[in-house]
């Protein structure tokens, strides 16, 4: 267990498994089925929860980050491979892509919001483990 894990006691989300996925492949192609098992094993063994939804984080994570241009799927069915770039690549405009400007601007705000949710989050975090070291420390 690693005590400096900043996802430690965190249950498995796609936004914490897309991190892993960029740090553990990035450069890389590998096949789905180690993906999902190192980035379960990473995350348990550095103090992470397992995921208790029923829909895989691993999955969305990499929608996500195929979305971004961070990863491709190079093979698919029930072997697929997916190539994880260190930088984004251009990608297509998805079918769902904003249309006009009002609807970017949609976006861009729901990803701030998320962004300072994390923020916010990290935040405490880093307060209660502050009062956690003085309070040891005395």
């Amino acid at each position: 267990m690693d005590p400096n894990y900043r996802y430690k006691g965190a249950r498995l989300k796609p936004q914490i498994a897309k991190a892993i996925i960029l740090e553990q492949f990035a450069g890389k192609t590998v096949s789905r089925r180690e993906i999902d098992e190192r980035v379960i094993q990473y995350h348990q063994s550095h103090g992470g929860l397992p995921s208790t939804v029923k829909t895989n984080p691993i999955r969305g994570a990499l929608k996500y980050l195929k979305d971004r241009g961070f990863a491709r799927n190079v093979s698919k069915g029930s072997g697929s491979t997916w190539r994880i770039f260190e930088n984004p690549q251009p990608v297509s405009k998805p079918a769902d892509a904003p249309s006009d400007a009002r609807e970017l601007v949609a976006i861009v705000r729901g990803e701030i919001q998320y962004l300072t949710t994390q923020i916010e989050s990290f935040e405490r975090r880093i307060s209660e483990l502050e009062s956690t070291l003085i309070k040891n420390s005395q």
